[in-house]
């Protein structure tokens, strides 16, 4: 109770709407958000609110509340004023001190009715006509899940696709029921390929999203613990991304055997598996990686790709490869894909480097998972620098699996950085105590503002130093 004064900010309202915003309007997200929430004047750091109209119309509901609660506690003070009532006068006191709460718990009402009354009639319509047009769409239909991964391998498909069909992929995260349903208007019925990145958060998730995109050809990117606050077992995270797998039947589905727990659930004698040697016949040879990109030899059949990509890692390759089969066995020549492969660069924010005051500067910043990490580093240690610098605040909803994940990255990173920047939040002892076991001998650096650092990264780095910035941490999670 020592920050409750904090609830009286005149922000406040605006402050319960950035909190349902920013847990996706799922109430039981919010409410634990708001159960971890103590400052109240902290809340709203890393981003902003944007004003929806869902998201205003919320906060003038919310302003609503309020007001009509300050009018009732002034109607019962001047009354118990007139009449001296102390009971009334009680009332009063109580009514303006739970005020706050009433907006954080009331807001709730007219979410709900809206969602009821308005918004699940239209989001039904929208996503029924969205299955008739992807229904009636002739295209080769793509569906990708995982864990990780997704849209990195959305981008790399549609990069080397489109060198010789017209492509069309969902973009940023359109990744639900809703999202797919509002790209699917977008579509104007001569596109030869589609794209979709399918979301899991729950079990089914996969299953339902395939109903309504009804896939030719699946990828399954990797499976790890994202995701598993929702899931609560990485079981159920295995068994919902292979939702695809029911669905496909016997239809193409590349696996990537790179990752551990998708590895044990295929066949050794299965051709469609995929890792930085190759997939489906596609052998790969001579790989080498640096900040400049990576480049190799694909070898299938008498046909010879040298590859030359601008991403950064091996850990591409095998996804790359998965482009060079598809668009191979859609028609595309041999120099086409090598143009389609040239043209693949760091996507924003995912491994991309740039010179930064004398130094090399690695925003993987919207990389939030185990094996990004790990691939990271490996592609840290490899490089040249005077120092090595790693900045992380770590992952989000690992779970169960929290501490464990967090301790094994510290142990990763002790055998890579000189320097660690760690972002203040509910894992940085975790990954304090992974680095004491790895036996870190470097500068360890624990960050309570992160935006003044970054802000000021330009003071911290100096000319040689190579410097990865992997994760983010959104203002939902302490």
């Amino acid at each position: 109770m020592r920050y409750y004064w904090t609830r009286f900010n005149f922000n406040y309202p605006k402050v319960i709407i950035y909190m349902l915003q920013g847990s996706e309007y799922r109430v039981g997200d919010y409410l634990k958000w708001l159960d971890r929430s103590v400052d109240f004047r902290k809340v709203i750091k890393r981003r902003k609110l944007d004003y929806t109209l869902k998201a205003s119309l919320l906060l003038a509901n919310a302003w609503f509340i309020l007001v009509a609660i300050y009018t009732l506690t002034i109607i019962l003070l001047i009354k118990s004023i007139t009449a001296s009532d102390i009971l009334m006068a009680t009332l009063a006191i109580i009514l303006f001190v739970i005020s706050p709460l009433a907006i954080a718990y009331g807001i709730i009402i007219p979410l709900y009715v809206g969602k009821k009354v308005l918004q699940e009639p239209r989001q039904r319509k929208m996503i029924a006509n969205a299955r008739k047009i992807i229904t009636d769409h002739p295209a080769l239909k793509i569906a990708v899940v995982g864990s990780y991964g997704k849209t990195t391998a959305k981008e790399i498909l549609n990069t080397i696709l489109s060198k010789g069909k017209k492509v069309a992929f969902t973009p940023g995260n359109m990744n639900t029921l809703l999202g797919i349903s509002r790209f699917a208007q977008t579509l104007d019925g001569s596109e030869k390929i589609i794209i979709f990145e399918l979301g899991e958060e729950q079990v089914c998730d996969i299953r339902d999203l395939c109903e309504l995109t009804q896939p030719d050809m699946g990828i399954i990117t990797g499976i790890n613990e994202a995701h598993l606050s929702s899931f609560v077992t990485i079981d159920r995270t295995v068994a919902t991304i292979f939702e695809i797998k029911d669905y496909i039947g016997k239809k193409t589905l590349y696996k990537n055997i790179e990752s551990p727990l998708v590895a044990t659930k295929v066949r050794d004698d299965d051709k469609l598996v995929f890792d930085r040697h190759g997939t489906n016949g596609w052998r790969v040879s001579d790989a080498v990686t640096d900040i400049n990109g990576t480049t190799f030899v694909a070898t299938k059949e008498g046909k010879t790709l040298f590859a030359h990509s601008g991403l950064l890692g091996l850990q591409n390759i095998g996804i790359i490869t998965v482009a060079i089969d598809i668009a191979d066995s859609v028609g595309l020549t041999i120099s086409q894909i090598v143009e389609g492969i040239k043209s693949t660069v760091p996507f924003e924010h995912r491994m991309q480097p740039r010179h930064f005051h004398g130094a090399w500067l690695i925003d993987d910043t919207y990389n939030g998972n185990s094996e990004g990490v790990q691939a990271g580093l490996l592609f840290l240690k490899d490089l040249d620098a005077k120092r090595k610098i790693y900045i992380t605040p770590g992952l989000v909803e690992q779970g169960n699996k929290t501490r464990e994940v967090h301790e094994k990255i510290g142990r990763q990173i002790a055998k890579v950085a000189d320097v660690v920047v760690l972002m203040q939040n509910s894992v940085t002892d975790y990954i304090a105590e992974g680095l004491r076991s790895g036996k870190f001998g470097g500068k360890l650096l624990v960050v309570d503002d992160p935006l003044e650092f970054y802000a000021n990264l330009d003071l911290f780095v100096a000319k040689g130093d190579v410097v990865l910035m992997q994760n983010d941490w959104t203002d939902n999670f302490v």
